[in-house]
């Protein structure tokens, strides 16, 4: 991605920089992070037009499902929010599962799935793969279903995969994670690398969001960070992260071991994009841009599917 950085997009570096990130420097506070997170979404909410958005369940977890107006297609896409496993929501994370739903021609299913520090791992992915159990036995084909993630979300799309091969049952047709935090160890050299460049994330706060996710455990437990998986027989790949990133190296280094298990993967770096700039997309080109491409590699590699949503999944 060589094109010029559009003017939004460097203020809305410098406003994350200088509004944003000094809010996250030490240890975070992770109950206001939360609430900081979903009074944003409240203040400045992202309805993407002719899209139509309710409040639903599916396998017993609530969710909110998008799909276009008059939409009774058989694709599913499964969306994973992100907010560092602390955060975020379906509330949070309206635009872009719009946008995807709309792009895509698919319902969307975002689940309320349950966070850290009260509902540490493997509470997260136990919820998501409930969703993915439930579109399956509503009659979804697997070929039909996308699974898309963003940050931590963007790590449980991995998890998730790598825990329905363990589990022998039906991968997706295919899978996209936006700047996934992959691994929990924080040993890629962009933490480090990419400290002063990212206008958003710092990594001193990341031991803390790591310790309220998963207490106790080993980092490299694949299911923790599935960038030390056995990632063979994943269906095809599309990772997205901007080039200052702190997080940027996870996804270089899970492109590279996605390949090197023979998966079909690949990998856009986005110069000085921040931290998931698609949920941006309502006012940056390049978010919408993004979400463009994301579209076109869903659409290439899903199924018609027969069947839909059950009434009680959709």
């Amino acid at each position: 991605m060589n094109e010029p950085v559009s003017v939004r997009a460097r203020m809305l570096r410098l406003a994350l920089r200088y509004a944003v990130k000094p809010r996250l420097l030490g240890e975070p506070d992770l109950l206001r992070l939360r609430a900081e997170v979903d009074a944003v979404a409240r203040l400045a909410p992202d309805a993407p037009r002719n899209v139509e958005r309710r409040a639903t369940r599916v396998g017993g977890l609530a969710a909110e499902a998008h799909a276009p107006v008059g939409f009774a297609g058989s694709r599913v896409l499964l969306y994973l929010h992100g907010g560092a496993f602390v955060a975020g929501s379906p509330r949070t994370h309206r635009g872009i599962s719009g946008r995807l739903a709309r792009g895509v021609g698919a319902t969307t299913i975002t689940p309320d799935y349950r966070l850290a520090p009260e509902h540490p791992f493997p509470a997260a992915l136990e919820d998501a793969l409930g969703v993915y159990e439930a579109l399956l036995e509503s009659g979804v084909a697997p070929g039909a279903i996308g699974l898309v993630g963003d940050s931590a979300g963007g790590n449980l799309v991995f998890a998730l995969m790598l825990d329905l091969k363990r589990r022998g049952l039906p991968q997706p047709a295919a899978a996209v994670a936006l700047s996934p935090f992959v691994d929990l160890t924080g040993s890629g050299e962009s933490m480090s690398g990419n400290k002063a460049l990212d206008p958003f994330l710092e990594p001193e706060g990341l031991p803390a969001l790591v310790a309220a996710y998963a207490p106790g455990r080993d980092p490299r437990d694949p299911l923790v960070s599935p960038l030390y998986g056995d990632l063979a027989g994943l269906p095809p790949c599309f990772v997205q992260c901007g080039g200052d990133e702190i997080l940027r190296d996870d996804s270089v280094r899970m492109n590279a071991a996605l390949l090197a298990a023979g998966v079909d993967a690949t990998l856009e770096i986005w110069p000085q994009m921040p931290h998931v700039w698609q949920a941006f997309a309502r006012f940056l080109p390049e978010g919408r841009s993004a979400i463009a491409r994301i579209v076109a590699f869903l659409d290439a590699r899903l199924a018609a599917g027969e069947g839909g949503l059950s009434a009680d999944a959709a």
